[in-house]
């Protein structure tokens, strides 16, 4: 009786206990329920003209909405990094932008937000087109099975099934093209609409947008304007224009009981957008019981490629109608513009025209290159182990501008704006600028860490190193894991410093140039203008996918630095020049040959291994260039053992030293034959000894496989590399005390070959640090041998019954 009493008196509210109140309002709820027959408060049986009208009172919203709206940044595009962010709802996850670089950032942090079935890209560029093939692959393994990609025209020559279906055979990612048709200018869902917005250089925006007082005559412009839109023209870059939809009005139950609202049909006739009288003769309103009216202001991505856009960027009637200091005034605006860019009068007129409440986010050049938390943490470890050979980290520090005022932000991987709650903007999860320093303190202060270190260190003063004590060869890792991006080890990659003015690329993984840069630092334009040849060992991604950022890179490191263009000589598989075609030519729009000069693989090999297609051209010629250019005597390459066109290399220097490597490949006799009493034998081994069938599977290796043909080899010593994933920061290795010429290699790992000799002596000091990766990886393993295990016991008991 109570409660009914409360629902009917006015007043009496005030002497219930808050308990109670709850109570009330959770029965009031259920009684409503109850009436409607219906969770929604929607309205019911009203005409398309009686909705209109209620929209246009400023009533009841009906439209979908997400409770949950957060823009993410993913890399903010320092030094070597992509610039793309991820906004996330409650029903799905849209990326913006996707540069080389950006799968690994996503899997290492973004792992929750996987399910992403659209990208959005603002210009037609390696730089935002990069990182697609990766992320088709990684979404592939997710269970993606399509992907719209937005943006202008032309990114279809670079998103083609044909062009990435060359990667993996079994892709089963497709990537389709958003813009379905010339009318086509936006996107939408329940949760929110995007807009295109073109922006055009200069003499075009004119043509097809001229000024209102001058229509275009001319013959050419309206012949254009008859076949064409803005968006449809080749050179169009793409603004967005992100609306997500206001949060629909629903009733507050606590206002009903204190007005005196004691019939559920009142609540659903003001549910409706209705006026409702009480039975004292009082009017109540649809907005005096319901929440407070939701402006969803929009969400800007914008990037100027150049100056030529910039006329087109502040003529934009659909962004100037998001720069007025109103309601559809953006609340954020996240600049993909370069640092240069953003400082051009020009562009900060284009900022100037927005409201003070308006939050400017930039993502450019000078931001923070720190998106791998973990790589720093491994980086610091092992270089507490050897400092020599892991060099810490050279992490780009956000640098400060002299357009900081409170409503601009210097964006930073994985800072948050929290669009829906209202929470803005936090760098909860970025990495702390500090974190080397933390990190080496936290070390310190560990006992049993220490002790091993201390002891390996002890041990290393007793040893005598070899008496050669050359500054080179020098290899440097930049990639040692396999298939995927991982935590702590990007895809395949390498450098060889032959000399102080030479070296040579061995393979090259997505993000390569990012590694390069954490390897480097303020040196990495040096190492790419040294950069003579490229090798890659076969056309599977984890082996090539990062050759376009580093093209590029090396071309801008030759401008910086005031050099004349010099083509790098790239050895691959003949068939990479259908892959150079798309990215460089359709990409770039470059000719590949005017950045590289492809010497085939097929090249090197002898008579024996070509292939019976063989063309011998001016192969010869381009081989002894090669020769001469990285100082070598001789360059043999041979089929190894893995899929079409894969080979592996031998390098004879011409001071004596030979070093060669795998590539991808099971045991294979031409590699041992042709690294015949090497000094180093770099080899993949991808799994653990006791995995050779899923090994031969996979065309691979297992590290007892590898370390058995580098003693056929007779190599003086090994590196392993190309592990598998699985194994986080240590790979397993049984113990093989007749074999003590092999170490282990680490991403961001420089050794030279006379500090060969102490990597053996490492691996048992990272078996003690890594113990627990060891035993989870066992676990795992001896759980999956178990089952398989299980499933051959019931099969065969199976087979025995049908029999």
């Amino acid at each position: 009786m109570l409660c009914r009493n409360v629902i009917v008196q006015r007043g009496l509210l005030a002497f219930i206990l808050k308990p109670q109140t709850n109570k009330v309002i959770k029965r009031f709820k259920a009684k409503f329920k109850r009436h409607t027959g219906k969770r929604e408060f929607k309205p019911e049986g009203k005409s398309t003209e009686s909705l209109q009208k209620s929209k246009n009172e400023n009533v009841v919203r009906t439209s979908s909405f997400s409770n949950f709206v957060e823009l993410c940044v993913i890399s903010s595009g320092g030094p070597g990094t992509p610039k793309s962010v991820i906004l996330v709802t409650t029903n799905g996850s849209f990326v913006f932008n996707c540069g080389e670089g950006t799968q690994r950032i996503k899997n290492v942090c973004f792992k929750k937000f996987a399910r992403i079935e659209n990208v959005f890209i603002t210009h037609k560029s390696w730089d935002n087109l990069g990182g697609l093939y990766g992320m088709s692959l990684g979404l592939a393994v997710a269970g993606v099975g399509k992907v719209t990609v937005h943006g202008p025209v032309g990114i279809e020559s670079v998103v083609q099934r044909k062009a990435y279906m060359m990667l993996y055979d079994d892709i089963k990612t497709k990537l389709d093209i958003g813009r379905q048709s010339k009318a086509m200018t936006g996107f939408s869902n329940p949760d929110l609409s995007i807009d295109y917005v073109p922006l055009l250089p200069e003499k075009k925006e004119d043509l097809y947008n001229p000024p209102k007082d001058q229509e275009s005559s001319s013959p050419l412009s309206q012949q254009l304007l008859s076949f064409y839109t803005p968006l449809s023209d080749p050179d169009c870059t793409y603004a967005y224009i992100i609306k997500p939809n206001p949060k629909n009005q629903v009733v507050n139950y606590q206002k009903c009981i204190d007005l005196g609202i004691n019939d559920v049909s009142m609540v659903k006739q003001l549910r409706n957008g209705e006026n409702a009288t009480l039975s004292d003769g009082r009017i109540i309103y649809p907005d005096d019981v319901l929440t407070e009216k939701d402006i969803a202001r929009p969400i800007i991505v914008v990037e100027c490629p150049s100056e030529d856009y910039l006329y087109s960027l502040l003529r934009s009637e659909k962004l100037s109608e998001c720069q007025g200091d109103y309601d559809d005034s953006a609340e954020l605006v996240v600049h993909m513009s370069s640092y240069n860019m953003v400082n051009n009068p020009q562009y900060q007129q284009f900022i100037q025209r927005f409201p003070s409440s308006t939050v400017h986010m930039f993502l450019h050049e000078k931001t923070s290159n720190m998106t791998s938390e973990g790589m720093i943490q491994l980086q610091s470890i092992l270089n507490m182990v050897h400092s020599d050979i892991f060099p810490r980290i050279h992490m780009g520090k956000q640098q400060m501008d002299n357009y900081q005022m409170e409503n601009y932000i210097m964006a930073k991987p994985f800072m948050r704006y929290s669009y829906r709650p209202k929470l803005g903007i936090s760098d909860e999860l970025c990495i702390p600028d500090d974190i080397g320093s933390k990190m080496f303190t936290k070390l310190s202060n560990d006992e049993q860490f220490m002790k091993t270190v201390t002891d390996y260190k002890s041990l290393m003063s007793t040893k005598q190193l070899e008496n050669n004590k050359s500054q080179y060869p020098e290899v440097a890792f930049l990639g040692t894991g396999s298939g995927f991006p991982g935590k702590f080890r990007n895809v395949t990659s390498f450098i060889i410093n032959i000399d102080e003015d030479t070296s040579i690329l061995m393979d090259c993984g997505d993000g390569t140039i990012n590694q390069l840069y954490m390897l480097y630092g303020d040196k990495t334009d040096e190492i790419l203008i040294n950069m003579k040849c490229i090798y890659i060992s076969h056309l599977h991604a984890d082996h090539h996918l990062g050759l376009a950022g580093i093209l590029l890179a090396r071309k801008a490191a030759l401008e910086r630095a005031g050099k004349e263009y010099t083509k790098v000589y790239l050895l691959a598989p003949i068939r990479i020049k259908r892959w150079l075609h798309v990215i460089i030519d359709k990409t770039l729009h470059m000719k590949y040959y005017e950045l590289i000069q492809l010497v085939p693989n097929e090249a090197f090999m002898s008579e024996h291994y070509r292939p019976a297609d063989y063309k011998e051209e001016q192969n010869q010629a381009l081989c002894q260039t090669v020769l001469s250019l990285i100082n070598c005597k001789e360059i043999v390459a041979v089929p190894v053992n893995h899929y079409a066109c894969a080979t592996g290399v031998s390098l004879v220097h011409s001071s004596g030293w030979k070093i060669v490597y795998s590539g991808d490949t099971m045991p294979c006799q031409s590699l041992v034959e042709a690294g015949k009493d090497c000094d180093l034998l770099i080899h993949e081994a991808t799994l653990q000894s006791d995995m050779a069938e899923t090994a031969k599977e996979l065309q691979h290796s297992t590290v007892k496989q590898a370390l058995d043909i580098g003693n056929k080899m007779q190599a003086k010593y090994q590196i392993l590399t190309h592990f598998s994933q699985r194994y986080h920061r240590i790979p397993l290795i049984e113990d093989n005390s007749s074999h003590k010429r092999f170490g282990l290699a680490y991403d961001l790992m420089k050794v030279k070959l006379s500090e060969l000799s102490v990597l053996y002596d490492m691996i048992n000091p990272l078996k003690e640090i890594f113990h627990e990766d060891i035993d989870l990886v066992m676990q795992v393993h001896t759980r999956k041998q178990n089952k398989s295990q299980l499933i051959k016991e019931i099969s065969q008991s199976l087979s025995k019954e049908k029999s």
